[in-house]
């Protein structure tokens, strides 16, 4: 398992090299602190599959909170993602992503759909559907526990896993995905495997047909 080692930039994590304390009425919101000007520094790799070849790409991403719509129910935050393949290089516009926190969840519109990422409490356990504020499918998500610590100096108890889905290798396809996230920090890793199996036609069959593998691991967070 990778240790992730963050550059610590600011306040808002700046309390990461001691325990976080939970209180009584502590609801998990922390998992996935927003304030202006927060970013977050991503190295990545991700592949793209196809019947006869395979797409690799290595770069790094940044997600920066600049701006916010309030609404009377709800604050919607504009995430800005940019792009770059290697650290010396300037970064380039990518997309626009946004986040809503509620009460009762916290969503992320990727692309313009909205994804429950996570609901509160932040328990152990707990299902939702994170298909529920969009048009697809439901789709079950779920909170898991970590054997070890991401970032080794904040508690275990600290981290929470999100399965998005976890279908294991099969003669049809594969699906293995997850998120985690730290408190006082948010997203630290994503892990995605999507994979489709050639069945008929094939030049053998269970060939990768069609797939994505994606890994998305924090190096830095801070406050610009």
């Amino acid at each position: 398992m990778r240790v992730l080692a963050i550059i610590i930039t600011l306040s808002f994590i700046s309390s990461c090299n001691e325990k976080l304390e939970v209180t009584p009425g502590d609801r998990g919101e922390n998992f996935y602190p927003i304030s202006i000007g927060q970013y977050r520094i991503y190295d990545v790799e991700e592949i793209i599959y196809n019947i006869s070849s395979f797409d690799t790409s290595l770069y790094q991403l940044r997600e920066t909170i600049f701006d916010s719509i309030v609404s009377p129910d709800q604050t919607t935050y504009l995430i800005r993602r940019d792009k770059r393949d290697m650290a010396q290089d300037e970064w380039e516009s990518d997309s626009v992503w946004t986040v809503s926190r509620t009460e009762n969840f916290l969503s992320v519109s990727e692309n313009n759909i909205p994804f429950m990422k996570l609901t509160f409490p932040v328990t152990t356990g707990r299902q939702w559907d994170g298909n529920s504020l969009n048009s697809l499918s439901e789709l079950t998500y779920y909170y898991t526990s970590l054997a070890a610590p991401l970032i080794d100096s904040i508690a275990v108890e600290d981290h929470i896993r999100v399965i998005i889905e976890d279908i294991e290798p099969n003669v049809v396809n594969q699906d293995e995905r997850s998120e985690v996230y730290v408190k006082g920090v948010g997203l630290v890793q994503k892990d995605y495997l999507s994979l489709n199996f050639c069945t008929v036609d094939c030049n053998e069959i269970g060939e990768i047909q069609s797939g994505r593998f994606l890994n998305q691991v924090l190096i830095e967070a801070g406050n610009e």
